[in-house]
Parts: structure tokens; C-alpha cells; sequence
């Protein structure tokens, strides 16, 4: 074979290898989608976003000198004392809503899942200086403990006598009451009074009372509590 054959056989054999190759890439390219993806919803975003946050908040140590009031404090921010976790505090919050206050740090043996060795560890860091008293006056016959009688009744007939009370007649307006308001409701504390401002303001206000499961830290037991108490005004 002479060199100019060779030469053509070389170009022929490389303009089929490239053709080849270039048949391959077309039938394996990816196909664009027949329908666009669709777009993640905006409460679900949202819904992540804050959930997220308070998974973070929870792994948050304590910082030096910083303490937790046992009784006020959500379950977000008692997951944060050493040795509990958030099923810990679900149920440090559902014991103070059922039995009442903290008034040492010994009252939280009587926690389920809490012993010596958890007390041990957290009981420097609590803050039980002000436990907060009867939310309700005690219960007269036929009157549950912390729940008004029924036939209705107002914030300020079965809140704690406390003349810082926001309305003298009627039910508290989430939708107006300030931080230092709602924190007179119970089980209402600083951190959850910041979050439903918070919650109202991104939301544009309540349109109804059990919005407030929505705002993270407030369960079916607390709504309980608060809808005798509170109202959606305008």
C-alpha cells in the first residue's frame, strides 16, 4: 500500500470514528422535561425554614453564667440544659401544664425519665426564683382547676389578680396584645410571647384562635388552656 493510500484510509477511518462518536452523544443526551418541575410551596419553605431553627436552637449549649427558668421556658429551650433532649422537655412542659410549677429544682424528679443523675446536671443552671402562681382561683364545686366554668368568662375574672392585666373586660386580642401581655396567658413565657408577635406579623395577624398551633412551641395542651382566654380582633 503507498503512502497516499495509507493516508486516505487514516482520514476516512477518523471522519467515521468522529461521526460515530458524535451519533453516541446525540442519542444519549438528556431529554429536557415535558413539564417544568414544580415550584416548592412557599409554607412549606417556610415551614422547613423554622424547623431547622429550632432544631439548631436545641444543639445550642448553654453559655457561660446563662440560665433556664424551668417554668416559663419552652421545650426548645429546655432541650438545651445538659442531659435533656427534646423528648425531656415535651415532657418537662406537660408535667408543669398538668401538676403546676417547679418550686425547687427537686420538682423535676417527678418527671418521667428524669433521676438523680439529670438533676445533677442541670440543677446549677436552672432558675426556679419566681415560679409563677395560680393562673386561676382554686376550684370551686363544679369548676375544674385552670379551666373556666362553664357558661364562659373573661381574662381578667380568672387571671391571677395582677393589675398589669391588658383588658378589664373580654378576652385577650392576639392579634394587639404585646410580648409582656401575652406572657400573663399560661404556659406563655418570653421566648413563645416574641414568637407570636413574630408569627402574626409574617402572617399579616390570626384569623382564628387555633392558629396558634402554628407557632412552634405551643401544642394541642397549651391551645387548650389559651382558648378560653383569648380572641382574634381585627
Amino acid at each position: 500500500m503507498s503512502s497516499e493510500e495509507r493516508r486516505t484510509v487514516t482520514v476516512t477511518t477518523g471522519v467515521l470514528l468522529l461521526a460515530s462518536l458524535v451519533r453516541l452523544g446525540w442519542e444519549t443526551r438528556t431529554m429536557p422535561p415535558i413539564l417544568p418541575p414544580e415550584p416548592v410551596p412557599a409554607a412549606l419553605l417556610e415551614a422547613t425554614r423554622l424547623e431547622m431553627e429550632r432544631a439548631e436552637r436545641m444543639r445550642t449549649p448553654l453559655a457561660p453564667g446563662e440560665r433556664v427558668d424551668p417554668n416559663r421556658a419552652p421545650d426548645v429551650e429546655l432541650a438545651r440544659l445538659p442531659g435533656i433532649g427534646p423528648a425531656l422537655a415535651a415532657r418537662i412542659v406537660e408535667d408543669r401544664e398538668g401538676r403546676g410549677p417547679f418550686l425547687a429544682p427537686s420538682d423535676l424528679l417527678r418527671v418521667s425519665g428524669i433521676g438523680p443523675a439529670i438533676l445533677a446536671r442541670v440543677e446549677d443552671v436552672l432558675d426556679v426564683s419566681n415560679p409563677p402562681g395560680p393562673t386561676f382561683p382554686s376550684a370551686a364545686p363544679g369548676m375544674v382547676p385552670g379551666v373556666p366554668p362553664a357558661g364562659g368568662g373573661t381574662f381578667s375574672q380568672y387571671a391571677s389578680g395582677s393589675d398589669r392585666s391588658p383588658v378589664e373586660t373580654g378576652k385577650m386580642d392576639l392579634n394587639r396584645a404585646g410580648p409582656d401581655e401575652l406572657q400573663q396567658l399560661p404556659g406563655i413565657g418570653p421566648a413563645l410571647a416574641d414568637r407570636i408577635v413574630e408569627y402574626r406579623g409574617r402572617t399579616g395577624g390570626f384569623r382564628w384562635p387555633e392558629e396558634l398551633l402554628e407557632v412552634p412551641g405551643i401544642g394541642p395542651t397549651t391551645l387548650e388552656r389559651l382558648l378560653p382566654l383569648v380572641r382574634v380582633g381585627g
